[in-house]
């Protein structure tokens, strides 16, 4: 029996993202509002709280798979020949792979 492909799982992934970076700048923004952190050293204690950082580096983990989705769709879509097909996908991977690693730094302090 032949699989059917399905745009489900990425269809999920992009409004499931969507959805939770929504809430998380909700929350974020209402508490910035409750007690706005002045400078640099405020911000990066708030970041860096243990009861905002785990929500926080979700929120940069579904950033990161809100744009795969998009970028692969677009370039699934727009980019025919498969070998700039494939070079484009790899560079984006690689550009967003990149980002995980200096938000995984920049998280850890």
């Amino acid at each position: 029996m032949k699989r059917i492909p399905s745009a489900l799982p990425a269809w999920l992934v992009q409004r499931l993202s969507a959805l939770y970076m929504l809430l998380f700048l909700l929350y974020a923004l209402g508490r910035w509002n409750l007690a706005r952190p002045d400078g640099y050293a405020a911000w990066r204690a708030w970041a860096l709280h243990a009861s905002i950082r785990l929500p926080l580096a979700l929120f940069c983990i579904a950033l990161l798979l809100h744009g795969w989705v998009g970028l692969r769709d677009v370039i699934l879509d727009y980019i025919h020949p498969v070998p700039l097909r494939l070079g484009a996908l790899a560079l984006v991977a690689a550009y967003l792979a990149a980002l995980a690693v200096a938000v995984a730094q920049v998280l850890t302090g």
